[in-house]
């Protein structure tokens, strides 16, 4: 048997109050209950910790005062934890962990959480950039409060918020042939330079499509970073397919890139899903206010501006 903290606090009562009436009376519950309650305790403990007199109330034995002191310790503490933990989820301050895989974060978070950290100066936050396994499982393991990831495979626990989907697109530097065209379909990309984004989920997705559309795929170069792959794309090396896009078409040596829509065959099917991934439940304020900063921002136009529609076939 495991006596509860409510257990406890009856019995601090009724040994301060000397009287299980008193106590009674004071915690608004039966005298019963606390008459049960100091049964249990000392029960628990196998220690005789008060002495009743009928008709006088009791009085707590040398060994009642001395487990008093320490249970009164306990309740402080217990209090204290539900206290800090009441402040935790209301109080708009301490620090907030996001894990994030998302290539173009930078284009749309600094916008995002800019309010935040203006407004509240009493609140940090932590960017870690990572994969997609990674990324939940640090959530699920509380290294992250919040995540940003692709919507595929998802783990259960992981409650899902769908922020944005976003259809393949093809980058190209800005004399390229393509760079006029409106719509450029897949299949024509076979046999041209290809520059590929080679992260995890990513080089397979990409490989994917152009194999679907039967695409003889003539890859010149991989990068792990967006933006190297879109300096390679400015410099001529190829071009590259993408899904979202910074609002500059600059690359960081200065070339023009542009972008030009792809057309895909199942267009819905080929969009990726950007999804917010958190566990559900009360989440502390300053978690459920970054949520709602990531909510708002992906039901603006500064979102949509992030991707470039897929003409349908």
């Amino acid at each position: 048997m495991r006596v509860s903290v409510k257990a406890l606090r009856y019995f601090l009562v009724a040994a301060e109050q000397g009287s299980i009436s008193r106590a009674a009376e004071q915690l608004n519950v039966v005298p019963s209950a606390i008459s049960n309650a100091i049964e249990l305790v000392e029960a628990e403990f196998e220690l005789k910790l008060v002495q009743r007199y009928p008709a006088k109330g009791i009085a707590p034995t040398a060994t009642g005062v001395a487990m008093m002191r320490k249970i009164r310790h306990l309740i402080e503490e217990y209090d204290s934890l539900l206290l800090e933990g009441a402040e935790l989820r209301t109080a708009l301050s301490g620090s907030i962990s996001v894990g994030y895989y998302a290539p173009v974060a930078p284009a749309f978070m600094p916008e995002i959480v800019g309010p935040l950290v203006r407004d509240n100066p009493d609140v940090a936050l932590h960017f870690v950039e990572c994969d997609n396994e990674r990324a939940q499982s640090g959530l699920l393991d509380g290294a992250f409060d919040v995540i940003l990831f692709v919507a595929e495979n998802a783990r259960a626990g992981i409650v899902c918020e769908t922020l944005i989907e976003a259809p393949p697109y093809l980058l190209l530097p800005e004399g390229h042939p393509f760079a006029a065209q409106a719509v450029v379909e897949l299949r024509d990309l076979s046999n041209v330079p290809l520059v590929l984004l080679d992260l995890p989920f990513t080089s397979a997705y990409y490989r994917g499509l152009l194999d679907d559309h039967g695409v003889d795929a003539r890859i010149v170069a991989t990068a792990s970073t967006t933006e190297m792959v879109r300096s390679l794309v400015g410099a001529g090396i190829g071009c590259t397919i993408l899904n979202m896009r910074p609002s500059t078409s600059l690359t960081y040596a200065g070339d023009k890139i542009v972008a030009v829509p792809i057309r895909t065959a199942d267009p819905a099917r080929r969009s990726l899903k950007l999804v917010m991934g958190h566990l559900g439940g009360k989440p502390r304020r300053l978690t459920r206010t970054f949520m709602g900063a990531c909510s708002d921002y992906f039901s603006r136009q500064e979102a949509t501006d992030l991707i470039v529609p897929n003409e349908a076939p």
